[in-house]
């Protein structure tokens, strides 16, 4: 907000100035008090009545008398008052005099320097009494102000001295000059026509040691088309265009007034029509635009308040980040005093305010810097107690903040936060924007600058929410939602008690509450929720759960068979990553629909692929198996556990492998590897082909072996071994290297696969019953 540093330096520059030009003017209202002192004096010296001719009248050329070396001296109290000499007196016929090489003094009664103008000529008409000085007209009071012109005309009637002739005046630091110029006495009045210059010179210290400081050591010039000062009312004006000019610091407008109070210190300063500052400090240049400006000063002329009205708009001119203010229907700047400085404390704006901070020129070619635009119904801003720095800022009404990206590449985006209110912190120095507060229900929009696949905008949502920004560029680093957070992107939603979006990573957090995370084909619960949006990579942790709405939303990677109902899995943690489609759940993680469930420390579903894993612990209930009982056919629930798990849709398989343990009804089937192939319109078993130190249990029957291969359409178990054997506790046991074990009635058969009459040995041992 540099531009308000402006106001100051120009203001505080005419301040001090102000009361000096009001001196000068002053003293020049002085002047004609001294002619008509003098001209007083000068006519009583002569009590000849004049009597006017009947023609028009003018001065007569007809010389009554001449007096060489004139001199008159007028005592008051016993001393010299008024001295008059001439080279010359001539008198008219008319009675007007005409004086060559002028001098006259008038003393004031307790100082013997005295008030004196002096002049090529004078004309003196007793009958207007109108004295007129001519040629190389000067005055010099005991002030020491000093006011050269070609002449001055003044009615002693009206009270007026005037002169269209060019004038300038000088007393002490205050020099200036115009063209023409009047004098109203009786009303204690300056008018100033045309061409008006004043320029206010740095005071010199009497003391060599004190060093000027750098605003007080520069003059400031006035200049105006005319000016008017009156002393009653302390008010001075100038008009017709006027600008004030320290070096290159401007203020200008079409009018300027300033107002004195009794003290004759400056309290009040407005300038009007088309009004305009300029500051040029290096580092902190800045220029102000409005149609009016005022400026309000404290009993001992330190500014106060500052106000520009109407039209406004202000920017900085070579700071590191450039700032714009437009759209304000007023601007309103409070000041602190320190010594006899007026520093900056506080700033208000009034109507849709719109504020522009450029990404640092420093930071032009970092991909990362951004421009930003503040924009509300009413804007403070607050500085730090240096008056230099921004400390807080306040955007009131329909406040919307607007950050957007130098660089413009598919990586980029641009951010909108809109609030009824946004409060801003700002670092210690630099103007730099730290935070800013949106709160009273907060919309944040994050949108690529270019059309991206499968990237669009993401729209977040809460009571309250904050954008913390990036020293060095000026980008969002972070921005943190709280209170009913939403997230939106494409298809994919969540909810949180707080949702935190960190650019640097591209990712969003959802905490609190019960956060959630949903898209058209599943939702996912959990502790805590962390979603990369440049990998579509989500994280959750702790009572993870998600819920396929369908099954068939897996796209068949998992072994359940009614496509139309949902699917839940849960676990302490998951990862899911959306363009590959796979999901990892680890830490007690079971997946189930309806009476059917997969258990183990984790799974993993390969959504594009169309398979599901388990590692650790494996426990399911997938499948069921068919059988016949007494001519009546029903199915059963299979239960298999093992080490690890893979299911495939694609043919349709399971595979155990590691204590492979799979139980169907009261049978029992244990290997080191089992794979169970599913019938391709059921969840039915086709039939289970299990390897390494296969166990098969039956009730009173056990087969034992290196490979087993299970058939659910006839219930045959092929039982392969060196050698396999079954033991059945009725009827003896069999040994053979392939076995075929009918489990309906129990028949065991040794064959193999090379024919009856092939070699190999079997052994069977039968029990025979006790009759």
């Amino acid at each position: 907000m540099q531009e308000i540093t402006r106001k100051r330096a120009i203001a505080i520059g005419l301040r001090a100035r102000v009361p000096l030009v009001v001196r000068i003017m002053a003293l020049v209202i002085l002047v004609s008090a001294l002619i008509f002192v003098a001209v007083s004096y000068y006519r009583l010296r002569n009590n000849k009545p004049f009597r006017l001719k009947s023609e028009t009248p003018e001065l007569s050329k007809e010389i009554t008398g001449i007096i060489n070396g004139y001199e008159q001296r007028v005592m008051k109290d016993g001393r010299l008052h008024l001295l008059v000499k001439a080279a010359r007196d001539i008198t008219f016929s008319d009675g007007h005099h005409e004086l060559d090489q002028v001098n006259l003094s008038v003393f004031p009664p307790d100082d013997d320097k005295p008030d004196q103008i002096t002049a090529n000529r004078a004309i003196y008409d007793q009958q207007n009494s109108v004295i007129t000085f001519l040629g190389s007209v000067k005055v010099e009071t005991k002030d020491a102000l000093k006011v050269d012109t070609e002449s001055i005309a003044y009615d002693q009637n009206k009270e007026v001295a005037q002169t269209d002739a060019p004038i300038s005046f000088e007393h002490e630091n205050v020099s200036g000059h115009s063209t023409g110029a009047v004098v109203f006495a009786k009303n204690k009045k300056l008018e100033l026509k045309k061409d008006v210059e004043i320029t206010v010179a740095p005071e010199v210290s009497k003391d060599p040691n004190v060093k000027p400081s750098s605003k007080r050591s520069r003059p400031v010039t006035i200049r105006s088309a005319q000016a008017t000062f009156e002393q009653e009312s302390m008010k001075l004006s100038f008009g017709g265009g006027v600008t004030a000019e320290q070096e290159r610091d401007v203020m200008s407008g079409e009018n300027l007034y300033a107002t004195l109070n009794q003290q004759k210190k400056i309290q009040k300063v407005e300038v009007r029509t088309n009004a305009y500052l300029r500051s040029m400090d290096e580092g902190r240049s800045a220029e102000v635009h409005s149609a009016d400006m005022d400026f309000f000063f404290d009993k001992d002329q330190r500014l106060e308040r500052a106000v520009a009205m109407r039209d406004t708009a202000a920017k900085t001119l070579d700071a590191d980040s450039d700032l714009q203010l437009t759209g304000a229907s007023l601007i309103e700047v409070l000041f602190q005093a320190q010594g006899d400085r007026s520093l900056l404390k506080q700033m208000r704006t009034e109507g849709r305010s719109v504020i522009n901070l450029s990404a640092p020129k420093s930071k032009a070619n970092d991909p990362r810097a951004a421009n930003k635009r503040l924009t509300a119904d009413t804007v403070k801003l607050t500085w730090r107690v240096t008056g230099r720095d921004l400390d807080k800022a306040e955007a009131v009404g329909n406040a919307e903040l607007f950050v957007d990206p130098v660089t413009r590449n598919s990586q980029a985006d641009k951010k909108t936060l809109t609030a009824p209110r946004i409060d801003c912190d700002f670092f210690e120095s630099g103007n730099l924007a730290h935070t800013f507060t949106a709160s009273g229900g907060a919309k944040a929009v994050i949108e690529p600058v270019q059309s991206v696949a499968d990237r669009g905008t993401r729209v977040l949502t809460s009571q309250k929410m904050a954008a913390v920004f990036v020293k060095e560029t000026q980008d969002i680093e972070r921005m943190d939602a709280q209170g009913d957070a939403k997230f939106n992107e494409n298809d994919r939603n969540g909810v949180a008690a707080t949702i935190s979006f960190t650019a640097s990573d591209n990712t969003i957090r959802l905490r609190g509450g019960e956060p959630t995370v949903w898209d058209s084909r599943a939702r996912t619960k959990a502790a805590e929720l962390d979603s990369d949006l440049t990998n579509n990579v989500s994280y959750s942790r702790g009572r993870t759960s998600t819920t396929y709405y369908r099954q068939e939303q897996t796209n068949g990677a998992v072994p359940f068979s009614k496509v139309k109902s949902p699917v839940y899995i849960v676990g302490d943690k998951g990862e899911f990553h959306r363009d590959s489609g796979v999901a990892i759940y680890t830490g007690n993680a079971r997946a189930w629909q309806d009476d059917n469930f997969v258990r183990a420390d984790k799974l993993t579903i390969y959504t594009n692929e169309k398979k599901m894993t388990g590692d650790g612990h494996v426990q399911s209930a997938i499948y069921n198996a068919r059988r016949r009982v007494e001519g009546a056919t029903s199915t059963i629930p299979v239960f298999a556990s093992a080490d690890s798990m893979s299911y495939s849709d694609l043919d349709r398989t399971l595979h155990y492998e590691g204590s492979v343990d799979i139980r169907q009804g009261t049978d029992r089937l244990n290997g080191g590897v089992a794979d169970v192939y599913l019938l391709r319109d059921s969840s039915e078993v086709e039939k289970t082909i299990a390897q390494r130190n296969v166990v098969l249990t039956q009730p009173n029957r056990k087969g034992t072996g290196d490979w087993i291969q299970y058939t659910s359409a006839d219930e045959v178990a092929i039982l392969k071994g060196n050698p396999a054997r079954v033991e059945d506790t009725e009827k003896g046991s069999t040994e053979g290297g392939r076995l075929t074990v009918y489990m309906r009635d129990g028949r065991v058969i040794a064959d193999d696969a090379r024919g009856p009459q092939s070699p190999g040995r079997i052994r069977s041992i039968h029990k025979v019953k006790k009759q």
